[in-house]
């Protein structure tokens, strides 16, 4: 690999690390074709509504795919201090 795409790729996962266990609550809902199927968008769409609502101070990401199709939609919340859900 490149020294560029290995610069790229280290301040990325900083990043990464930095978010997900950072001190706000990060929600992330899986929109990959079969969540949109399964209505990941509409989901996603009551969640940003909910959030914006209530005024939380929280992070809402649109995300690919999360591997378990069967299941969709999927929504992952992760607290600060908790476990994913």
């Amino acid at each position: 690999m490149t020294p560029a795409f290995e610069a790229l790729k280290k301040q990325a996962q900083s990043q990464w690390q930095e978010l997900w266990n950072g001190p706000r609550p990060v929600i992330l809902v899986g929109t990959a074709t079969c969540g949109r199927a399964s209505g990941a968008l509409e989901v996603l769409e009551a969640i940003k509504e909910i959030v914006k609502k209530r005024n939380l101070n929280c992070l809402t990401f649109e995300v690919g795919c999360l591997g378990h199709c069967y299941a969709e939609p999927l929504v992952i919340i992760r607290k600060p201090g908790y476990p994913s859900i």
